[in-house]
């Protein structure tokens, strides 16, 4: 839950991005591509929003792809299977919301990722999440050690510790670091992306804090981007129903700041990293 404080800076940027960066950004087709490094679809937004509905939504707003995961994760499957050219599907370790704290302590998680990942053709593993305390899980490593053989991706939300201890355990895999962290200040996020080649961060409900009162992208913040543009992925993270209901006005939000970052940087950001990370080539 966002407080009142940190939820001046994110409504600035929205009647910003809205009302003055004019056409370029209303829900029409000319919008530039943007594709969501990061997002869910539950059975409550299923409930809400068939899969026609959200690929009327992707077309309005020019959405061109999305990584979806969810709990279950069989929603996932039925939005793969709609738009099978459009959705990079990962498996979800939570059969329920009541596993998400305590997956990495249970060794049925391990037990029932094989079995899915033989089922149908998941592209990753994630969105999950774990902390400093349960660094050395058995069930993390062995979670791992299932991505490393199968070459698929993680998606962590998590801290640099749990980080550390993933490319401890397997250096050369690709790996997804939600909500740009815990510690989501550049100094820092600059020294976790230099200690690790293969790992990649996406920018999923930060964007009110790389702008001032007035929309600006913060100087700290366009360099960041600018230094690091191919290792950051612009997501949207669709974590309840009414993120899918005002979709449209978080989209603005993001293009707001997008908008100000120079090409290629702001390309990048936007789509051209996440197809490359989650290997899209047919949309390139």
């Amino acid at each position: 839950m966002l407080s009142q404080q940190q939820k001046q800076p994110l409504l600035a940027l929205l009647i910003w991005a809205l009302l003055s960066s004019g056409p370029t950004w209303a829900e029409t087709s000319h919008q530039p591509p943007l594709f969501d490094s990061h997002s869910h679809y539950s059975k409550a937004d299923a409930q809400r929003f068939s899969p026609e509905d959200i690929a009327r939504k992707y077309d309005r707003l020019n959405i061109i792809g999305a990584m979806i995961s969810s709990t279950p994760t069989e929603k996932t499957e039925m939005l793969f299977n709609a738009m099978p050219n459009r959705i990079v599907p990962f498996l979800s370790l939570y059969p329920s919301k009541a596993h998400k704290p305590v997956w990495m302590r249970r060794t049925s998680t391990f037990k029932r990722i094989e079995p899915h990942l033989d089922a149908f053709p998941y592209q990753g593993i994630g969105e999950f999440h774990i902390f400093r305390p349960d660094a050395y899980s058995p069930v993390l490593e062995k979670v791992v050690k299932i991505a490393q053989e199968r070459k698929l991706p993680l998606q962590i939300h998590g801290d640099a510790t749990i980080i550390h201890r993933v490319y401890q355990l397997a250096p050369d895999l690709t790996v997804i670091w939600a909500h740009l962290g815990t510690v989501p200040v550049p100094e820092y996020l600059k020294q976790v992306l230099a200690r690790h080649p293969n790992l990649y961060i996406d920018t999923s409900v930060r964007d009110a804090l790389f702008v001032d009162d007035q929309g600006n992208l913060k100087p700290k913040w366009r360099r960041f981007f600018i230094q690091h543009q191919d290792r950051l992925l612009a997501a949207i993270d669709t974590y309840s129903t009414q993120r899918w209901e005002k979709l449209g006005e978080t989209v603005a939000v993001i293009r707001g700041w997008l908008n100000q970052l120079p090409e290629p940087t702001r390309s990048k950001l936007a789509w051209k990293n996440g197809l490359d990370v989650y290997k899209m080539t047919h949309l390139q």
